[in-house]
């Protein structure tokens, strides 16, 4: 971020592939990376600032649980997850400015999709919200 304007190709984008440990990126990162799990934004950055003093440059990525669909009525099911990550339910609009807010603010340095729900396909999610997120960046260059 510079001058208070982020540039959000650099936000890294993660998704789970399967197991929990089968993590691939859709962004081109090269920096290390340490996955980060926290139930909600406040602690994701303190999360943030620790591993950070720990272990010096890498990048932090925040893990979250998704459940996306057309419109917020029909996610609403899938949004009961609690396995101790950040949740979102919703859009996929509104994904992206959650992805987005993360970024700006500095809770994370990019974020893993987990899915609510195996029906999801989570490289195809992936590639919408950085399509989507491109999109916000040319608007506010």
């Amino acid at each position: 971020m510079v001058d208070g304007t982020s540039n959000l190709a650099e936000v890294r984008l993660f998704v789970v592939d399967g197991a929990e440990d089968d993590w691939s990126e859709l962004t081109a990162g090269g920096d290390p990376t340490v996955r980060l799990a926290a139930s909600d934004l406040q602690r994701a950055q303190r999360g943030r600032a620790r591993i950070r003093s720990d272990r010096g440059a890498v990048e932090v990525i925040l893990d979250i649980t998704v459940a996306v669909a057309p419109d917020f009525r029909s996610v609403r099911e899938l949004a009961v997850v609690d396995d101790g990550t950040l949740r979102y339910a919703g859009t996929v609009d509104g994904l992206a400015g959650l992805i987005h807010d993360i970024e700006v603010a500095g809770v994370a340095d990019g974020v893993t999709l987990i899915a609510a729900s195996p029906r999801v396909d989570l490289r195809e999610l992936g590639r919408d919200v950085l399509q989507r997120l491109a999109v916000r960046g040319r608007k506010s260059a």
